[in-house]
């Protein structure tokens, strides 16, 4: 169970290309709170809050993972953090911070030349605890691919694309549809574009992920992901938005119902 939440907050928007060899949209970057909650059936697993800050060249962006406190069987937090330049998301810094015999410790991932490099510190006094390295190629972490899949949403591509789980590069497969859909959030329809994709592999440290996904993002400019759909060795997984926070922005069937 402990990494379901890794997994899915990189699936929902997960995603390889060559940068500048294939076309994006009109996404931009802007300051913004989004959160989300994990469903097994109708188990509330948890939540996966996103904080984004932004100076228009720059982004710094934040995911808190913490499980349902009422499930007495998980108890998961984990913080996730990366920064990049808007148009270079490639191979980005990558942190996590979690709590390990009592410590509050920080892995810290980075790419030097060929290797990735995992840095794990003692947050409180310092201390490098380990430091562990492996050759790779050129990835995209869990956060900078968030933002990828939104710059790819409606332009009709299938890429494939390697994702950093831990030391690994996992190869995913998705496709962006130009395809106009509507899907029904909080009773209403919402009007959104779908990504599709495929995960070749299974991968049990991380609850068993594999198979086919697909996730729904709004169809506006602001790109942001709504729903999406996973098979886990728990079964099928819901993702959903609960909350949000950009300027703005309100789901499309808000204005709809203005307008009626």
């Amino acid at each position: 169970m402990k990494r379901i939440f890794l997994i899915l907050s990189m699936a929902i928007f997960v995603f390889y290309l060559v940068e500048g060899k294939i076309s994006k949209n009109d996404f931009k970057f802007e300051n913004e709170y989004l959160e989300y909650h994990a469903f097994w059936g109708f188990i509330n697993l948890g939540s996966i809050k996103i904080w984004t800050k932004t100076d228009g060249e720059y982004v710094k962006s934040r995911f808190q993972m913490d499980s349902n406190p009422w499930l007495f069987f998980i108890s998961i937090h984990y913080g996730f953090e990366s920064e990049f330049k808007v148009d270079s998301l490639l191979d980005s810094k990558f942190l996590i911070y979690e709590t390990k015999k009592g410590r509050k410790v920080v892995t810290i991932f980075e790419r030097k030349d060929d290797k990735i490099i995992a840095t794990q510190k003692d947050i409180k006094t310092g201390e490098v605890i380990e430091v562990l390295e492996k050759n790779t190629r050129s990835f995209y972490n869990g956060i900078a691919a968030f933002y990828l899949t939104r710059q790819l949403l409606g332009t009709g591509q299938e890429v494939t694309i390697p994702i950093l789980i831990q030391l690994d590069v996992k190869d995913v497969k998705v496709t962006f549809p130009t395809e106009n859909a509507n899907i029904k959030f909080s009773n209403l329809n919402v009007k959104v574009k779908k990504v599709v994709g495929f995960i070749p592999f299974i991968t049990e440290e991380i609850a068993g992920v594999t198979g086919d996904f697909i996730a729904y993002y709004s169809d506006d400019p602001a790109k942001i992901p709504i729903r999406a759909y996973f098979k886990t060795s728990l079964g099928n997984v819901k993702v959903e938005l609960v909350k949000w926070d950009r300027k703005n922005w309100e789901p499309s069937w808000i204005a709809d119902k203005n307008k009626n």
